[in-house]
């Protein structure tokens, strides 16, 4: 079973949350119709608001997570990725424009961290402390291959 060497959690840039914060004035407005005797705009806003509550949930990353043999993004509830250090090439900082799964939660390029898979999209995520988190995947990867040369 794998062990967790290292657990970063994401950065939110202010501009981000004020984005999250979305759902509280769809509520405030929803109320606004329900005292003006708007029963079915009220309802509209009260279900917008779920709705975009729940995917903020669902897609907002939690946690950046290293393994013994893998990177994982936990998101919300039961949500995840992982990306197994069998499947990784490499990880660095991103050059230029890049194309892929982005889980960027603040809008600095960098704070950016490029997780090149040798299958599939390249991940795009932004930890609090990117170089630190850097190296210890760096670190993580060369320790995997070091015990299992393919």
């Amino acid at each position: 079973m794998d062990s967790v060497i290292y657990e970063e959690s994401p950065r939110y840039d202010s501009l981000l949350k004020a984005i999250m914060a979305l759902p509280v004035f769809f509520i405030l407005f929803g109320i606004y119709y329900l005292f003006i005797s708007q029963v079915e705009a009220a309802t509209a806003m009260f279900a917008a608001t779920i709705l975009m509550a729940a995917i903020f949930w669902a897609i907002f990353p939690r946690r950046y997570q290293i393994f013994d043999s893998k990177f994982r993004i936990a998101l919300g509830g039961p949500f995840s990725l992982s990306v197994h250090f069998d499947n990784l090439e490499t990880a660095r900082k991103p050059q230029g424009a890049t194309f892929g799964i982005n889980f960027g939660t603040c809008f600095s390029s960098d704070r950016v961290v490029q997780i090149v898979r040798k299958k599939g999209w390249y991940v795009n995520i932004t930890p609090n402390d990117s170089d630190l988190f850097l190296g210890n995947l760096n670190k993580a990867l060369s320790d995997w291959r070091r015990q299992n040369p393919s």
